[in-house]
């Protein structure tokens, strides 16, 4: 595992609220994602809950690897999300209504973004939607060029972030329907639907 997120857990409120390049609009975005969940809505990487803050749905069942997050997270909320992760999400076909992930999906590598993004859509009903909420790029050029601009190539190089270009690829294999809209300098929110045949 590239980062420790146990180790983590202890100070990762503290340091989302910092406001550092990745999360200065780390609420809005939230706040944005938490209006576009309904339903029945399964959180991957849901970390410690910061969503539920703004979140009303039916039913939420967050799904974080790192069992020190968890703990964290019940703490917080009374109840514990299920172990699994974006390769693995240990829950039924079909349950959700809306999938959501938010600051999570770049630590997924970029040879196996197209494999969570199908074992997402298992859990989806027919009609569902898929809301990624993270830093990510037009292009691997433009990843760079932002890089070197904002003096954070090193903090970019460290992760797996998304590109549209790449999500856009994976999405028309896969027949699915995307918007994407950019948000801040570096955040995205794209949302995915199955085409209706």
């Amino acid at each position: 595992m590239k980062w420790d997120f146990d180790r983590w857990a202890e100070t990762y409120d503290e340091d989302v609220a910092r406001k550092d390049w990745i999360h200065r609009n780390y609420e809005k975005v939230l706040k944005l994602v938490a209006e576009k969940a309904k339903g029945v809505v399964v959180d991957i990487g849901c970390g410690t809950g910061n969503i539920l803050r703004f979140i009303k749905c039916e039913q939420y069942i967050g799904v974080e690897p790192s069992g020190e997050m968890r703990k964290v997270f019940k703490e917080k909320w009374g109840f514990e999300p299920v172990n699994g992760h974006f390769l693995n999400i240990p829950l039924p076909d079909g349950i959700a209504n809306t999938v959501i992930t938010t600051y999570a999906f770049h630590h997924v590598p970029d040879e196996e973004k197209e494999k969570a993004i199908k074992e997402m859509f298992r859990v989806l009903k027919p009609d569902g939607r898929l809301i990624i909420a993270d830093v990510m790029f037009k292009s691997e050029k433009e990843k760079r060029r932002i890089g070197e601009e904002d003096g954070i190539t090193e903090e970019i190089e460290d992760e797996y972030f998304a590109t549209i270009e790449h999500l856009r690829k994976v999405c028309e294999r896969g027949e699915l329907v995307f918007t994407f809209e950019q948000v801040t300098r570096y955040v995205w929110v794209v949302e995915v639907k199955r085409t209706t045949r």
